[in-house]
């Protein structure tokens, strides 16, 4: 495990141990101590009480250095509270009742133990898991979802995107087409290596383009080519290879990585070493390597280390072990979060400045989130369907401004001109663009702050966000999607496969299951 920097969230606690002793001492007078019996009732037979874990239900994490924490109380005086996690001991800082702890996640499920002690050596212990990874995903009118290791997508598939094998439209005569356009969830056919199937951890899709990444940390992708955005190119053959692919293709020049994103032409990966790397357009530096060129494989982020996230849009985003967040990229809405608007390109990673440190990233379309150690969000970037907040803000916010409607955020999701947060509540709140439903609240038109939660959805643990749609997993395992069908991107069958919008989620149903 790397060195774990805890100023990352800001965390500078102090825990008070209460030490009990008795002297003693020499007299010439005869012995006439007592020996003071007390009551079988004043024996500590009580063991420390564990609650409010966090992370916990499975929920999905988007940084890889999670906050473990909690409340933990005793009759009597504890003596430690210890986090076991991938055969370390991590002891915890105490403030109070409540404890925390930075661990570092590794890509998909994960499982923690939280052990508490007291002065009798009375102990409590509690297990949660939490999952680190993108279950589902959405692109510009196709979606999948990781279920059991395996990737299900539905949608549009014109340029093979849906991974299935072939090309296909919604209105295919099917008597003359390779496969039924998936109009519902669909098994994409698995890779294989080494005789064994490959499982899968994470998803990212863009417009027209799809990843993956297998638990044995390689990216794999398929779906439109152009702008070398498949990553499935030779280095240094001055040729961009935009070949589309109708299956997932395994990217042989990289391993080792942990998260991918993908933006609106290019792809992030984040790798176990902290390291970042990016493949496909760089019109405006988006592969943040110095230049703005094109390359069709992937090439290393210049000056990032200790890096712990990724978020790719138009721009590029990063959050390092420190809570520092970097940019780069487009800066036409101000995404770059530095007082200014411009049309150059910036293919060098600068620090965007906010005052306390940052744990979560989220960029969509033109505007961009950032959710601080405290539960404060701060947003940036384009504001024309008030995916930042009220117009009264200007049109475009060019600095990180703190959004004042909530102080308890646990996660943030953005995406098109939509923004999503999920609060201590558990419920997802949601602003922005709200033209086809895709807030998936009752209200029409834009939402110019997160009033009301998405109707009838609790307990998500997990939301993958596209231009007009979303995705939701629930704790209990199940996926719903609401906002734009097109194409059968919404994934319910024939009653909603086409040119209609849906506000409230609706259940997707999966017909096979391996």
């Amino acid at each position: 495990m790397q060195t774990i920097n805890t100023f990352y969230y800001g965390l500078v606690f102090t825990s008070a141990l209460l030490l009990y002793g008795c002297g003693s001492g020499s007299s010439n007078k005869p012995d006439t101590t007592e020996t003071t019996e007390f009551p079988e009732s004043a024996i500590d037979n009580v063991a420390p009480r564990l609650t409010q874990l966090s992370p916990d239900n499975n929920a999905s994490v988007h940084s890889r250095l999670v906050t473990v924490r909690g409340r933990v109380s005793d009759d009597n005086a504890l003596t430690s509270v210890v986090i076991s996690y991938n055969d370390e001991r991590i002891i915890a800082s105490l403030e109070g009742d409540r404890f925390s702890a930075v661990i570092e996640a590794t890509a998909g499920a994960n499982t923690y133990s939280v052990i508490a002690t007291d002065e009798a050596n009375n102990e409590a212990i509690a297990s949660e898991t939490f999952y680190f990874g993108a279950r589902a995903s959405a692109g510009g009118a196709h979606s999948g979802v990781i279920k059991n290791a395996n990737i299900y997508t539905w949608g549009r598939n014109n340029k093979g995107q849906s991974g299935l094998g072939f090309i296909s439209s919604i209105n295919d005569d099917a008597a003359n087409v390779e496969g039924a356009h998936p109009i519902m969830p669909t098994l994409v056919p698995v890779p294989t290596a080494n005789g064994e199937s490959v499982k899968m951890v994470s998803l990212a899709f863009n417009q027209n383009a799809s990843s993956a990444l297998d638990t044995q940390g390689n990216v794999w992708s398929w779906g439109n080519g152009s702008d070398g955005q498949l990553g499935l190119g030779a280095a240094g053959d001055n040729v961009i290879d935009e070949a589309g692919h109708t299956t997932p293709q395994k990217i042989h020049a990289i391993s080792d990585v942990i998260a991918i994103s993908r933006g609106s032409a290019h792809c992030l990966l984040l790798k176990t070493d902290g390291t970042v790397f990016a493949f496909g357009r760089n019109q405006e530096g988006q592969l943040g390597d110095g230049s703005h060129n094109t390359h069709d494989s992937p090439v290393k982020v210049s000056g990032l280390t200790n890096i712990v996230q990724v978020s790719a849009s138009a721009s590029s985003y990063a959050i390092d072990g420190d809570g520092n967040l970097w940019a780069w990229g487009s800066n036409r809405y101000g995404q770059l979060g530095n007082g200014l608007v411009d049309d150059n390109a910036h293919p060098i990673p600068t620090q965007i400045l906010i005052n306390e440190p940052v744990v979560s990233v989220a960029s969509g379309k033109g505007h961009a989130l950032a959710l601080t150690a405290s539960g404060a969000v701060y947003g940036w970037g384009l504001n024309a369907s008030h995916q930042v907040g009220p117009h009264t803000w200007g049109e475009n916010i060019l600095m990180p401004q703190l959004l004042p409607w909530f102080d308890d955020v646990t996660a943030i999701w953005a995406k098109g001109n939509q923004s999503f947060i999920q609060r201590e509540d558990g419920n997802i709140y949601p602003w922005g663009q709200n033209m086809l439903g895709t807030l998936g609240i009752e209200k029409d038109g834009d939402i110019a702050q997160p009033d009301s939660p998405i109707t009838g959805l609790d307990n998500v643990i997990d939301l993958g966000n596209g231009a007009l749609h979303t995705l939701a997993m629930r704790s209990d395992g199940e996926f719903f999607t609401w906002g734009w069908s097109f194409e059968g991107s919404l994934g319910g069958g024939e009653s909603t496969a086409n040119l209609w919008s849906y506000r409230v989620p609706l259940l997707v149903s999966f017909s096979e299951s391996p």
